[in-house]
């Protein structure tokens, strides 16, 4: 699926070999192809290395599971058209649950054909098993052309005595497969119902979703097929493997409820408001910002939400979109709060010949935390705190987040270290809280720290009387100090490498303070 997204959204030469690559146990491993690198012989699975060697004109992209994720869940929104009941399945399978939907195609073959050409016209590749359950839905679209062979029946054993096995009947089940009617594709399979046992007893016991070194136990100890699996004693599979294997056993067979969860669409929040005629002027987009404001509004109180990040978009008559996006210090469904930030905004559209459209999107939502019941004495003192403030902390970074950016405003907080530039630590002052209990500082510091400058003094650790400093001469008349600082040893400091120093903090002759100290590196 990762090669073929790539295609879809590249365009890229399809005669040209493509293939995704992972980083996996210190190895570049091949996670996804399309099939023009498949045609040389190359799998996933493959080390990169390997596959270079068989082609070496191989197109290599990296791996992005963020991507692939969301390119796969937007295929399983999209294939809600065919069954409400989708779900993701791993990291490149879907789920679909069709009960009741068949014969609106015409039958389960018609509907699965209708898939096929439905994937395949959007350039993607897939294979369709249809079962009972969904183990063995799993196990039939993806092994259902590795039927592995039973070595172990005695129709081989060819002897020339009459009393052997070759002048008996025969033991195959073939008589049974035959009453089967199976319907069976390259690309889909579809196991007839109540006949689940038969349809994957020649699977190997890898399509039981197993882990992989029980699958290889099960190999190694000859139960190749799931067949061989269903027809040993389940005290003694238990016994030697753990529930989890007769548990993926009675999925498959329909034995254990396997729900299905579908993936639940996102909540989305937009509005939007179309002119007959096309609008430029100020007055006229406030008017229709304030109608589409409204009822996002009230959707977003409706859910008990409130969106920090809002996006204008206006539909020009030329067929182009200008964007707004308003972000908010605080969470809020407040109207008249997000309705000033945005029109402090508006200054910086253009209307360009007119607009068309207006759309209003909150593009994050949070849920609003629920306050409790206070009485009226308590409400009449805050009304007459915030009549003081005029406007709340939190407002006030948004409205300087608009017009600068949320991102250039921040807030100190205190920090555990000794060294004086690591005293404090910087948070932005729209996704943190104010600092409370700063520790003291046990002697003078400087309120902002400067970037250290040469001083000319004499190469002593003791107090100085005075110094040259950009060209002029300073006199000291009081000192407090010294304070000696170590640098953090298990970290390496390139501005502290001069070692442990002394600070003093000094008053000169000018009224000036200084903060000076000496290495005694």
């Amino acid at each position: 699926m990762g090669a073929e997204r790539i295609l879809r959204k590249t365009q890229h030469n399809s005669r040209e070999p493509i293939v995704v690559v992972a980083n996996k146990s210190q190895s570049e491993i091949i996670t996804s192809l399309c099939s023009v690198a498949q045609s040389k012989g190359i799998f996933a699975g493959q080390s990169l290395r390997d596959a270079s060697a068989i082609c070496p004109n191989l197109f290599i992209k990296i791996q992005n599971s963020h991507v692939e994720n969301q390119f796969l869940k937007g295929i399983c929104r999209w294939s809600s058209k065919f069954s409400p009941w989708v779900a993701i399945e791993g990291d490149t399978g879907l789920i679909m649950d069709i009960t009741g939907c068949s014969h609106l195609f015409g039958g389960e073959n018609k509907m699965i054909k209708h898939i096929l050409l439905a994937y395949d016209e959007i350039g993607l590749t897939s294979k369709i098993g249809c079962a009972d359950t969904v183990g063995a839905a799993w196990a039939l679209s993806r092994y259902s052309e590795k039927v592995v062979k039973n070595y172990r029946n005695g129709d081989t054993i060819e002897q020339e005595a009459r009393a052997t096995r070759s002048r008996s009947a025969k033991r195959s089940f073939q008589s049974i497969k035959d009453n089967l009617r199976f319907t069976k594709n390259s690309n889909y399979f579809i196991a007839p119902s109540g006949k689940i046992r038969q349809s994957i007893s020649n699977l190997p016991v890898a399509a039981l979703r197993l882990e992989i070194q029980t699958e290889h136990t099960l190999v190694r100890l000859g139960l190749r097929q799931i067949g061989d699996v269903i027809n040993q004693p389940r005290a003694s599979l238990n016994r030697r493997f753990g529930c989890n294997l007769l548990k993926r056993v009675d999925q498959a067979l329909g034995n254990l409820l396997e729900p299905i969860s579908p993936l639940q669409p996102e909540l989305n929040f937009g509005v939007r408001i179309s002119f007959p005629d096309p609008i430029g002027l100020k007055p006229d987009i406030i008017a229709g910002l304030d109608r589409i404001l409204d009822r996002l509004c009230s959707n977003l109180k409706k859910k008990t939400l409130g969106t920090q990040k809002v996006r204008l978009q206006a539909f020009r008559t030329d067929n182009t979109i200008k964007n707004i996006e308003v972000g908010l210090a605080q969470a809020s469904n407040n109207f008249e709060h997000i309705r000033d930030l945005i029109i402090i905004k508006l200054e910086n559209l253009d209307v360009g010949f007119g607009i068309d459209i207006l759309r209003l999107e909150a593009l994050k939502v949070e849920v609003l935390t629920q306050h409790k019941h206070i009485g009226h004495s308590l409400v009449s003192e805050r009304n007459k705190s915030r009549a003081k403030r005029n406007i709340s902390p939190e407002d006030l970074i948004s409205r300087l987040g608009a017009r600068i950016g949320l991102e250039n405003i921040t807030r100190l907080h205190p920090a555990k270290s000794n060294i004086p530039e690591k005293t404090y630590t910087t948070l932005s002052a729209a996704w943190s809280e104010p600092a409370k209990d700063w520790p003291k500082p046990k002697s003078y510091r400087p309120v902002q720290l400067w970037a250290p400058e040469i001083i000319s003094a004499p190469d002593k650790p003791n107090p100085l009387l005075e110094f040259r400093w950009r060209g002029k001469i300073w006199y000291i008349t009081r000192s407090y100090g010294p304070e000696r600082i170590s640098p953090e040893w298990w970290l390496d400091e390139p501005k502290w490498r001069s070692g442990v120093r002394d600070y003093w903090f000094v008053e000169c002759n000018t009224g000036d303070r200084l903060w000076i100290y000496y290495a005694h590196g």
